[in-house]
C-alpha cells in the first residue's frame, strides 16, 4: 500500500522498525532513522540537519488513510527542539489524525541516542485520487 509513495525517503534514508511493523502498517508507529546519503552531495550533515529532514516523515511513519485511494501531502512541518539533537540516528513515535477528505495533522516525538530531544507537527491536506 505505502511501498508506492515512500518515494525518495525510502531510499535516502535507512530505516528501522519493531518486527511485523512498518510502512506497510496504518496507525501510530515508531522507527528509528538515519540518512543514507548526505543532503548536498559532498557535504556531510549535521545532527540538526538529520533531524530536520527525517522530521518531514513523519506522517509516513504512522499513515492513517489508504493512500491508494486518497492523496496525501504534508503543507508544512514544524520541528521544535529544546536541545540540540546528537548524533546519526534518531527516532520518531508519530500519531497521525485525519478527516477521509480534508485535513490533517501528524504529531510526533524525536529522540537521539540520548533521548528525547523535541516534537514535529505536520499539517496534511487530504483530496480523492
Amino acid at each position: 500500500m505505502r511501498s508506492q509513495m515512500v518515494w525518495a525517503a525510502a531510499v535516502a534514508m535507512e530505516w528501522r522498525f519493531e518486527p511485523g511493523k512498518g510502512f506497510d502498517m496504518p496507525g501510530p508507529d515508531t522507527a528509528w532513522a538515519r540518512r543514507r546519503i548526505p543532503l548536498v552531495a559532498g557535504e556531510e550533515d549535521t545532527p540538526l540537519t538529520r533531524a530536520l529532514t527525517l522530521a518531514d516523515s513523519s506522517w509516513a511513519v504512522a499513515f492513517a488513510l489508504d493512500h491508494q485511494q486518497r492523496l496525501v501531502i504534508n503543507t508544512d512541518v514544524t520541528l521544535a527542539l529544546h536541545r540540540e539533537p546528537l548524533g546519526e540516528w534518531f527516532c520518531i513515535r508519530s500519531a497521525t489524525a485525519a478527516s477521509p477528505r480534508g485535513s490533517g495533522l501528524a504529531l510526533g516525538q524525536l529522540d537521539d541516542k540520548v533521548g528525547d530531544c523535541g516534537r514535529i507537527l505536520q499539517t496534511l491536506l487530504v483530496a480523492d485520487r
